[in-house]
């Protein structure tokens, strides 16, 4: 039974974050400034999907092992959700990283290639064999296209904030015949300044979210006390309804505060 409940709590689970596929269609096909986005659709329907999911499961559950199922399966509903919801966030953080480094190290080495006196043409299609951020642009401006606006277009993707200073640099150094070496130069210092400063941040806010893990260990440190006790935690958890209060009440309550302390750690690296 409690099987059952765990995997129909998976389910549900997922059905919280929205594929990152959707944004990235949602940027590369997205519309232009004032039209909504292709994934308004995908956010309007992610919370109603996931409480028709939750709720599915809950009777599920209810039907496999009555009010004490469904007072496990919620519980374990929420702590399925919160490890996803971190671990997705994570990934995405370290993915926006690498794409910061990648950005500014495009930049270093579009500098170098115009220093060195090759032409801008020229110098893209050289660069983008060691800087795959600048694929997109290299391929565009074989077709003739406008590379800024492929560069302002991926800017909006985490991490590649910085294209958007690269492509008004290009376009400025273009259209009126200023320095395209110092231009870009200016850029990847304060790129490479921006990441300097994240490096330091990180480091500031490791001991926040440490304690955010310790706190998402604490209750199994509770029930494990609690035996060494001589007492049955569990049981009495899903003996009766004010157990059955404490385990989701218990389990929200440090979803909660693990949430919010990974949010403000999010909140203080973002206003960089």
């Amino acid at each position: 039974m409690i099987i059952w409940c765990v995997l129909l709590a998976v389910v549900s689970a997922l059905l919280l974050t929205q594929p990152p596929q959707a944004r990235q269609v949602a940027l590369r096909l997205g519309a232009e400034e004032g039209e909504p986005s292709v994934a308004a659709p995908v956010r309007r329907w992610r919370w109603p999907a996931t409480l028709l999911g939750a709720t599915l499961s809950l009777a599920v559950a209810h039907r496999l092992g009555g009010p004490a199922a469904v007072a496990v399966g919620a519980a374990v509903l929420i702590m399925v959700a919160t490890c996803l919801r971190l671990v997705l966030q994570d990934l995405r953080l370290r993915k926006a990283a690498r794409a910061r480094v990648q950005v500014a190290h495009a930049c270093n080495v579009l500098a170098s290639q115009i220093r060195v006196g090759r032409v801008p043409a020229e110098a893209l299609a050289s660069a983008v064999e060691d800087c795959p951020v600048l694929a997109d642009a290299g391929r565009t401006q074989e077709l003739g296209g406008d590379v800024t606006a492929v560069w302002r277009l991926g800017s909006a993707q985490p991490g590649q904030a910085g294209l958007a200073d690269l492509a008004r640099a290009w376009q400025v150094s273009t259209e009126t015949g200023a320095p395209m070496a110092a231009g870009l130069d200016r850029v990847s210092d304060a790129l490479t300044a921006d990441l300097a400063l994240r490096t330091v941040i990180a480091g500031e806010l490791a001991a926040p979210r440490a304690s955010g893990k310790i706190m998402a260990v604490l209750p199994f440190c509770g029930l494990g006390m609690g035996y060494l006790l001589g007492g049955d935690p569990v049981e009495f958890l899903i003996a009766g309804p004010f157990g059955w209060g404490c385990l989701v009440l218990g389990v929200a309550l440090a979803a909660a505060g693990v949430l919010w302390i990974d949010r403000l750690s999010r909140l203080a690296a973002d206003g960089v």
